[in-house]
């Protein structure tokens, strides 16, 4: 408790000081009719609304980055710039990217600074917790969860969608008369998105739609659309252009990522548990800012 209670002082005392220090910068960030909202306000506020659970995050970063070191655990450069790539990848193009990481106040060099301590963290929990999942783990687990680890059925679909309940029933009168469900829906769709992709929604899994929509599409046969069914604030046809059937889980295919997803689910258990014990050993002071 005492321990605590000096750490909560250092805090304050750091606080303190904090927004003494930033007193005098009064540049606007942003105007609410005319009247300022500065960037140390900003930082004030989240300052004292976060800086406990910051400051013992940041603490217990650097204890486990300091057994990184003495464990002398070196980042995979390989899977370094595969985080990396994997992360740019999820962006339409490299200027949205970039974007982002300016807007974020950061710089590549600085996204892979980040991605190296978890990598590094990661490691020094399996390394100091010896975590080791085998093939036979990964077996184990595989034939208890087989049945969810397989490929459910799944349906290509394509969707015209109206907003009213007339404009539904003549697209349902068109196609029965053997008009082009894609014309109709790059012509017809309130939709933006659905009339760009003349509205194709790809592949879909069973499970993963609404129950009174997945009953209608999986009732019906390649080839075939649904009646008009009313979809949010409008009325949507859906047809179908391929039924792939379920496929069992093969456990050569899905080995590496069971090791991996049970790997990580221990990391994430033995983390806390290495951050006490590395906490018991150190020397923590909380000095006060000049």
């Amino acid at each position: 408790m005492k321990k605590r209670a000096l750490f909560l002082a250092g805090i304050l005392a750091v606080l303190s000081a904090y927004a003494a220090k930033a007193e005098n910068d009064k540049s606007a960030y942003v105007l609410v009719n005319g009247e300022k909202i500065t960037k140390d306000e900003i930082s004030k506020r989240v300052w004292r609304l976060h800086s406990d659970r910051t400051l013992q995050d940041m603490i217990d970063e650097k204890l486990l980055l300091q057994e990184a070191k003495t464990l002398k655990i070196n980042p995979d450069r390989k899977e370094l710039e595969t985080r990396l790539n994997g992360i740019i990848s999820t962006y339409n193009t490299k200027e949205d990217y970039e974007k982002n990481l300016k807007n974020a106040g950061l710089t590549q060099d600085d996204l892979k600074e980040q991605i190296k301590r978890q990598i590094l963290i990661r490691e020094t929990v399996i390394k100091s917790k010896n975590i080791a999942v085998t093939e036979a783990d990964a077996r184990t687990f595989f034939d208890q969860n087989k049945d969810k680890l397989g490929r459910p059925e799944s349906i290509k679909l394509r969707q015209i969608f109206v907003k009213t309940s007339q404009e539904a029933d003549d697209v349902h009168v068109a196609l029965a008369a053997g008009a082009d469900f894609s014309k109709l829906a790059t012509l017809k769709s309130a939709d933006e998105n659905l009339k760009k992709n003349a509205g194709d929604l790809g592949y879909v899994l069973k499970g993963t739609l609404i129950p009174e929509i997945e009953k209608e599409v999986f009732s019906i046969k390649s080839g075939q659309f649904t009646k008009p069914i009313q979809t949010g604030n409008g009325f949507s046809i859906l047809k179908v252009e391929d039924l792939k059937p379920s496929q069992p889980a093969k456990f050569e295919e899905v080995k590496n990522d069971i090791i991996l997803a049970l790997t990580n689910q221990l990391v994430s258990t033995k983390l806390t548990e290495l951050i006490t014990e590395l906490r018991q050993k150190a020397k923590i002071e909380i000095n006060k800012l000049q």
